[in-house]
Order: structure tokens, then sequence, then C-alpha cells
């Protein structure tokens, strides 16, 4: 048996994740700068800080969920192929 495609599941999983998690911090690295560039009592500047808002409770609450959602997937799919994917 192959134990080797469960173990390289881990890359893409991994990769994603450090993906999102990059691109969350750019993304709000840049809106913070739009936040500070548009001023303090317009439209935009409203706009763009409840979006600011919006992705930081993201990356704060969700973010870390779907991590370990993600990491018992992966322990699980290991596992299974270990010990329950034994043919007799």
């Amino acid at each position: 048996m192959n134990k080797k495609g469960n173990i390289n599941q881990l890359f893409p999983a991994i990769l994603a994740l450090v993906l999102v998690g990059v691109l969350l911090g750019a993304g709000l690295l840049i809106l913070t700068s739009f936040f500070t560039a548009a001023g303090t009592a317009t439209a935009a500047a409203n706009a763009t800080g409840s979006v600011i808002t919006s992705l930081g409770t993201l990356a704060s609450t969700w973010l870390p969920i779907i991590v370990v959602v993600v990491a018992a997937g992966i322990v699980l799919s290991i596992l299974l192929g270990a010990f329950g994917g034994k043919q007799r």
C-alpha cells in the first residue's frame, strides 16, 4: 500500500492556507493605506473602514478554525489510509 499518497496531500493544503494568510495580510495593508489617504470623514473612508473591520474579523476568527479543520482532515486521512485501508 502506498502511504506516500496521503502525505503528498499536505503540500497543497498548507500552500493554500499560507496563500490565504498572505493575501489577507497584503489586502489589509493596502486597505489601511487607502483608509489613511481618504481622510476620516468621507464616505470612502467609512466604506474602507468597514471592509477593514470585516476582513480583520475574518482573519482573526475564521482563519484559525479553518486551519484546525484542515489539519484534522489531513490527520484523519492519514490515519484512515494507514489503518482503515488494509486489504485482507
